[in-house]
Formats: C-alpha cells, sequence, structure tokens
C-alpha cells in the first residue's frame, strides 16, 4: 500500500456529523423550558446557595418571571409546617441575598412559602448522639429534643418538632460562639 493511500484510509471525515450543540440545544430548551439556567442552578445548588441548615427543611420548587424577563422572579419555597414558614419569612432577606448574590443580579426579590405536611427532611449527614460539626447541637441538647417529643405519636410531626428544636439551638448555638 502506497503513502497516499493510507493518508487516505486514515483521515478523518465528517460525513454526515453536526455540530454537538445543533443536537442537544432544541433538547436543553425543551427540557428547561422557558425558566432558563436561574431555575436549574437553583434546584441543583440549592444547598450551596442558602446552607445546609436551611436546605434540610426547604426546597425550591420553581421560580416564575414575568414574561421576557430572567431577574425579579418569585421563588417558590416548599416547607413542612408552619413553624418553619415562620422562619423562613424571618430570614426571607437573609435568602433572597444569598440567591442574588450567588447569581450576581437580582434574580428573586420576593419569596412565597408552600406549607407541606407531606414534605421529607433531608438526611442528617451525622449519626445520633454524634456532634456535627456543621450542627452546634451538643448530644445533651440532642436528648433534651428526643425527651421532649418522646411522647408524640405522629410521626410526621415528630420529625418536624425534633427538626425544629435541634434548629433553634443551633441559632443559640451560633449566636453564642459569634459573642464569644
Amino acid at each position: 500500500m502506497n503513502k497516499e493511500n493510507r493518508n487516505k484510509e486514515t483521515e478523518r471525515t465528517t460525513g454526515d456529523l453536526q455540530a454537538i450543540s445543533k443536537s442537544i440545544l432544541p433538547l436543553a430548551k425543551t427540557v428547561l423550558g422557558k425558566k432558563g439556567f436561574v431555575e436549574t442552578d437553583i434546584l441543583t445548588n440549592w444547598a450551596n446557595i442558602i446552607g445546609e441548615d436551611l436546605a434540610d427543611y426547604t426546597a425550591p420548587l420553581k421560580i416564575d418571571f414575568k414574561p421576557q424577563q430572567r431577574n425579579n422572579g418569585i421563588l417558590h419555597l416548599e416547607v413542612p409546617s408552619g413553624a418553619f414558614a415562620l422562619e423562613i419569612q424571618h430570614k426571607e432577606k437573609i435568602i433572597l441575598q444569598k440567591i442574588n448574590t450567588y447569581f450576581g443580579y437580582n434574580a428573586v426579590t420576593s419569596i412565597r412559602i408552600i406549607q407541606n405536611s407531606e414534605f421529607k427532611f433531608a438526611q442528617m449527614s451525622h449519626e445520633p448522639g454524634q456532634k456535627n460539626p456543621d450542627k452546634l447541637v451538643t448530644p445533651e441538647e440532642e436528648n433534651y429534643i428526643q425527651e421532649l417529643a418522646g411522647e408524640i405519636n405522629r410521626s410526621d410531626l415528630k420529625e418536624i418538632l425534633i427538626k425544629l428544636g435541634q434548629s433553634v439551638f443551633n441559632n443559640n448555638n451560633q449566636k453564642e460562639k459569634k459573642e464569644s
């Protein structure tokens, strides 16, 4: 085989190949719909955006934008109960600031809180009785919370109250840590 034939055999031909963007772009537009990357980014990076403490008992559902706009949206945020809804109301400005800092512009300007009693909490990242370095709840405080919730028969309500107790102790401990 001569050199010319060998080069032709090893040459790549593009033939019917197209740029990958031509194939993927229509699919991406269909999947992402009108919302674009902002909504996708919030859904996939929620814990990184607002912090694991809040992400444990909140779930972003969607963002509503005015037609032809991708800023000043309304974030629909799911929480398990009224106690958590109240906490989110108190922290709304902080949450909005974190979201908008993450994106670098006013992507979201308000939060619509949706309460769902069937909401499932994120799994705790530590074993019961062990102190999690991200959560400032001591084993004694954890035992106290478990004792208080011990007589509650409804598992969903018990789980909510335990999580609320952990959040209260965590917030108090963080304040004390900052003051010292």
